[in-house]
């Protein structure tokens, strides 16, 4: 008899842990399926992202000898190689030898490009190539150290007013698609490693356009100095000796007035980076580090995309 009470005192306490463990689970089904609902259903289909790039040369794709645009057609073939949800077009933009104020010019007028930027994704830009180009043509020769310092300086602070309209007039077209600009190289150093001022107004005018991106959101720098400039001479032992080489051949060519002699003599190296019909713009191999640095900041930015 008393194992019998013993028994039936039990039974209450066992139904109500049977109970709590059907709510519990109850609870656990119902709280996945309402997260499972949240989550994007996938179609099996790749996420179609536009790419539009705008610019210069560079973005124009000169110097590639598929003739295919250089960058912009091998970042939609990264992208998808890498990405197999992904499927990336691009609209290639480029002209060449435009400067940051003709480059604007056209994101103001110029109707299909104005439609391309507002439906993009994704936007590339290369600029202020040709605006040093043009102030290096105009003063180099005529002007003493000194005074191509200060001339430097006055271009710099000109130069950033107008990447930075640029930029503004890109993002007022399109306020949510990231942005990608890429800085400048030297294309003369391989040659001339011995000429330190270009290889100087080259960091400035980056500087330049790092300042005018640092006070936006969403707009990010692509550095590619470094790796154009200096070609396969990517040590510095190996950069030391290229400068030797150059100086032991002649005198310092620092001084502005010696660099018109300078260039009219062939040095006897080559930038293996840099196309061989103009020693100025990327080859094949020069296009694919532009691409593969691009990808690289765009893969930290952009969740969509595998590192």
């Amino acid at each position: 008899m008393g194992d019998w009470l013993k028994h039936q005192k039990k039974q209450p306490k066992r139904k109500w842990f049977i109970w709590g463990v059907l709510i519990g689970i109850i609870l656990i089904v119902s709280g996945l399926w309402v997260i499972n609902q949240k989550q994007p259903q996938s179609t099996g289909k790749p996420k179609n992202i536009r790419l539009t790039a705008v610019g210069d040369s560079l973005t124009y794709g000169v110097g590639d000898p598929s003739g295919k645009g250089g960058y912009t057609h091998l970042i939609s073939k990264k992208v998808n190689r890498q990405n197999p949800t992904v499927k990336m077009t691009t609209a290639n933009f480029g002209v060449s030898g435009q400067t940051t104020a003709q480059i604007d010019h056209r994101v103001m007028t110029a109707k299909k490009l104005r439609a391309s930027l507002k439906r993009a994704d994704v936007i590339t830009v290369t600029t202020g190539g040709n605006d040093l180009l043009q102030f290096l043509e105009t003063k180099l020769m005529t002007q003493s150290n000194a005074q191509l310092t200060g001339q430097l300086k006055t271009y710099c602070q000109s130069y950033q007013k107008r990447a930075g309209q640029l930029l503004t007039h890109l993002r007022q077209l399109n306020p949510r698609a990231p942005i990608f600009v890429f800085g400048i190289y030297n294309p003369m150093y391989v040659y001339f490693p011995q000429v330190s001022f270009i290889s100087r107004a080259v960091f400035q005018n980056n500087q330049m356009t790092q300042k005018v991106i640092s006070t936006r959101s969403n707009v990010y720098f692509v550095s590619i100095n470094q790796k154009l400039s200096d070609g396969q001479y990517q040590t510095a032992a190996a950069r030391a000796k290229l400068k030797k080489q150059a100086t032991d051949a002649g005198t310092d060519h620092d001084d502005p007035a010696e660099l018109k002699k300078t260039l009219g003599q062939n040095t006897g190296e080559v930038n293996h980076y840099l196309s061989t019909k103009d020693h100025f713009h990327p080859n094949k191999t020069g296009y694919k580090i532009m691409t593969n640095l691009l990808y690289q900041k765009m893969s930290q930015v952009l969740g969509w995309l595998k590192e």
